[in-house]
Protein backbone atom coordinates (compact mmCIF):
# COMPACT_ATOMS: atom_id res chain seq x y z
CA UNK A 1 0.00 0.00 0.00
CA UNK A 2 1.10 3.56 -0.69
CA UNK A 3 2.74 4.74 2.52
CA UNK A 4 1.25 8.22 2.08
CA UNK A 5 -2.27 6.83 2.52
CA UNK A 6 -3.72 6.34 6.00
CA UNK A 7 -3.51 2.80 7.37
CA UNK A 8 -7.30 2.61 7.41
CA UNK A 9 -7.44 2.68 3.58
CA UNK A 10 -8.03 -0.61 1.81
CA UNK A 11 -6.94 -1.18 -1.76
CA UNK A 12 -9.51 -2.49 -4.18
CA UNK A 13 -7.50 -5.68 -4.67
CA UNK A 14 -8.42 -6.47 -1.04
CA UNK A 15 -12.19 -6.43 -1.68
CA UNK A 16 -12.45 -10.21 -1.46
CA UNK A 17 -11.43 -10.04 2.21
CA UNK A 18 -15.01 -9.02 3.01
CA UNK A 19 -18.00 -11.37 2.85
CA UNK A 20 -20.17 -8.82 1.05
CA UNK A 21 -23.06 -11.24 0.54
CA UNK A 22 -23.53 -11.45 4.31
CA UNK A 23 -23.78 -7.67 4.75
CA UNK A 24 -26.94 -5.59 4.59
CA UNK A 25 -27.77 -2.62 2.41
CA UNK A 26 -31.00 -0.65 2.15
CA UNK A 27 -32.19 -3.11 -0.50
CA UNK A 28 -30.81 -6.52 0.43
CA UNK A 29 -27.26 -7.81 0.48
CA UNK A 30 -24.07 -5.99 -0.46
CA UNK A 31 -22.99 -8.54 -3.09
CA UNK A 32 -22.82 -5.82 -5.76
CA UNK A 33 -20.72 -3.39 -3.66
CA UNK A 34 -17.26 -4.64 -4.80
CA UNK A 35 -18.26 -4.24 -8.44
CA UNK A 36 -19.65 -0.76 -7.72
CA UNK A 37 -16.47 0.28 -5.87
CA UNK A 38 -14.31 -0.91 -8.78
CA UNK A 39 -16.59 0.88 -11.23
CA UNK A 40 -16.38 4.09 -9.18
CA UNK A 41 -12.60 3.96 -9.06
CA UNK A 42 -12.30 3.25 -12.77
CA UNK A 43 -15.00 5.57 -14.10
CA UNK A 44 -13.79 7.41 -17.19
CA UNK A 45 -16.94 9.15 -18.36
CA UNK A 46 -19.83 10.79 -16.50
CA UNK A 47 -22.33 8.00 -17.21
CA UNK A 48 -19.96 5.38 -15.75
CA UNK A 49 -19.43 7.53 -12.67
CA UNK A 50 -23.16 8.17 -12.31
CA UNK A 51 -24.00 4.45 -12.46
CA UNK A 52 -21.23 3.45 -10.05
CA UNK A 53 -22.12 6.19 -7.57
CA UNK A 54 -25.79 5.24 -7.44
CA UNK A 55 -24.94 1.57 -6.92
CA UNK A 56 -23.38 2.70 -3.63
CA UNK A 57 -25.56 5.63 -2.65
CA UNK A 58 -29.09 4.43 -1.93
CA UNK A 59 -27.63 1.07 -0.86
CA UNK A 60 -24.88 1.44 1.74
CA UNK A 61 -26.39 4.80 2.73
CA UNK A 62 -29.91 5.94 1.93
CA UNK A 63 -31.37 9.33 2.83
CA UNK A 64 -29.23 9.71 5.93
CA UNK A 65 -29.50 6.07 6.99
CA UNK A 66 -26.37 3.92 7.01
CA UNK A 67 -26.25 0.16 6.77
CA UNK A 68 -23.56 -2.20 7.98
CA UNK A 69 -22.10 -2.41 4.49
CA UNK A 70 -21.17 1.31 4.78
CA UNK A 71 -18.69 0.46 7.52
CA UNK A 72 -16.96 -2.11 5.32
CA UNK A 73 -17.09 0.05 2.16
CA UNK A 74 -15.71 3.22 3.79
CA UNK A 75 -12.00 2.15 3.79
CA UNK A 76 -12.22 1.46 0.05
CA UNK A 77 -13.98 4.77 -0.58
CA UNK A 78 -11.22 6.54 1.37
CA UNK A 79 -8.63 4.83 -0.82
CA UNK A 80 -10.48 5.88 -3.97
CA UNK A 81 -10.68 9.46 -2.70
CA UNK A 82 -7.03 9.68 -1.76
CA UNK A 83 -5.56 7.83 -4.73
CA UNK A 84 -7.71 8.93 -7.68
CA UNK A 85 -6.47 11.61 -10.06
CA UNK A 86 -9.98 12.21 -11.39
CA UNK A 87 -11.69 15.21 -9.82
CA UNK A 88 -15.13 13.79 -10.59
CA UNK A 89 -14.33 10.45 -8.94
CA UNK A 90 -12.89 12.24 -5.90
CA UNK A 91 -16.01 14.40 -5.58
CA UNK A 92 -18.19 11.27 -5.68
CA UNK A 93 -16.02 9.62 -3.02
CA UNK A 94 -16.23 12.75 -0.85
CA UNK A 95 -20.01 12.78 -1.22
CA UNK A 96 -20.29 9.16 -0.11
CA UNK A 97 -18.01 9.69 2.87
CA UNK A 98 -19.92 12.81 3.93
CA UNK A 99 -23.19 10.89 3.81
CA UNK A 100 -21.74 7.99 5.80
CA UNK A 101 -20.16 10.32 8.37
CA UNK A 102 -23.45 12.12 8.92
CA UNK A 103 -25.67 9.06 8.70
CA UNK A 104 -27.43 7.14 11.43
CA UNK A 105 -28.16 3.41 11.52
CA UNK A 106 -31.58 2.15 10.53
CA UNK A 107 -33.45 1.81 13.85
CA UNK A 108 -35.46 -1.09 12.41
CA UNK A 109 -32.31 -3.01 11.54
CA UNK A 110 -31.31 -5.45 14.23
CA UNK A 111 -27.61 -6.16 14.25
CA UNK A 112 -26.79 -9.84 14.19
CA UNK A 113 -24.28 -10.55 16.96
CA UNK A 114 -22.45 -12.84 14.53
CA UNK A 115 -21.95 -9.96 12.14
CA UNK A 116 -18.59 -8.23 12.08
CA UNK A 117 -20.36 -4.88 12.06
CA UNK A 118 -19.81 -3.01 15.34
CA UNK A 119 -22.66 -2.58 17.75
CA UNK A 120 -22.54 1.22 17.44
CA UNK A 121 -22.39 1.48 13.68
CA UNK A 122 -22.50 5.29 13.52
CA UNK A 123 -19.61 5.70 15.94
CA UNK A 124 -17.53 3.06 14.16
CA UNK A 125 -18.12 4.61 10.72
CA UNK A 126 -17.23 8.05 12.01
CA UNK A 127 -14.07 6.81 13.73
CA UNK A 128 -12.98 4.98 10.61
CA UNK A 129 -13.47 8.03 8.38
CA UNK A 130 -11.95 10.38 10.98
CA UNK A 131 -8.77 8.30 11.01
CA UNK A 132 -8.19 9.29 7.38
CA UNK A 133 -9.10 12.98 7.63
CA UNK A 134 -5.57 14.32 7.94
CA UNK A 135 -4.88 13.06 4.43
CA UNK A 136 -7.82 15.18 3.19
CA UNK A 137 -6.55 18.43 4.67
CA UNK A 138 -4.43 19.44 1.64
CA UNK A 139 -7.64 19.50 -0.42
CA UNK A 140 -8.68 22.64 1.47
CA UNK A 141 -6.08 24.43 -0.65
CA UNK A 142 -6.94 22.65 -3.90
CA UNK A 143 -7.15 24.68 -7.08
CA UNK A 144 -10.38 22.78 -7.80
CA UNK A 145 -13.18 24.70 -6.01
CA UNK A 146 -15.48 21.68 -5.87
CA UNK A 147 -12.80 19.56 -4.18
CA UNK A 148 -12.12 22.40 -1.71
CA UNK A 149 -15.79 22.59 -0.77
CA UNK A 150 -16.18 18.85 -0.37
CA UNK A 151 -13.04 18.63 1.79
CA UNK A 152 -14.39 21.42 4.00
CA UNK A 153 -17.76 19.70 4.20
CA UNK A 154 -16.23 16.37 5.24
CA UNK A 155 -13.76 17.85 7.72
CA UNK A 156 -16.46 19.94 9.40
CA UNK A 157 -18.67 16.87 9.78
CA UNK A 158 -16.53 16.05 12.83
CA UNK A 159 -16.06 17.71 16.21
CA UNK A 160 -12.97 19.82 16.75
CA UNK A 161 -12.07 18.65 20.25
CA UNK A 162 -8.38 19.41 19.89
CA UNK A 163 -8.64 22.77 18.14
CA UNK A 164 -6.69 21.38 15.17
CA UNK A 165 -9.50 22.01 12.70
CA UNK A 166 -9.95 25.61 13.88
CA UNK A 167 -6.22 26.23 13.43
CA UNK A 168 -6.32 24.59 10.01
CA UNK A 169 -9.34 26.61 8.87
CA UNK A 170 -7.76 29.83 10.14
CA UNK A 171 -4.75 29.14 7.92
CA UNK A 172 -6.77 28.68 4.72
CA UNK A 173 -6.83 31.52 2.23
CA UNK A 174 -10.06 31.33 0.22
CA UNK A 175 -8.53 33.49 -2.49
CA UNK A 176 -11.11 34.96 -4.85
CA UNK A 177 -13.58 32.12 -4.32
CA UNK A 178 -16.40 34.06 -2.61
CA UNK A 179 -18.58 30.98 -2.12
CA UNK A 180 -15.76 29.07 -0.44
CA UNK A 181 -14.98 32.13 1.71
CA UNK A 182 -18.60 32.15 2.95
CA UNK A 183 -18.53 28.42 3.62
CA UNK A 184 -15.25 28.77 5.46
CA UNK A 185 -16.59 31.64 7.58
CA UNK A 186 -19.73 29.65 8.42
CA UNK A 187 -17.67 26.56 9.30
CA UNK A 188 -15.47 28.61 11.67
CA UNK A 189 -18.50 30.15 13.36
CA UNK A 190 -20.02 26.71 13.93
CA UNK A 191 -16.91 25.24 15.56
Amino acid sequence: MDSSLPAVCKRLDELDEVDWASLHTAHGTAEHVPMALNALAGAQIPTELFRAYWKLDNYIVLQGTIYESAYFAAPYILDILLSSRSSAVRVAAYDLLIEIARGVPDPRQSWDSRSRAPKDLRKACRELIASGLTACEPDLASADPVIRRRALDLLTSFDDRTGHLRTLLDSIDPGEDAEFAQLLLRAKSEL
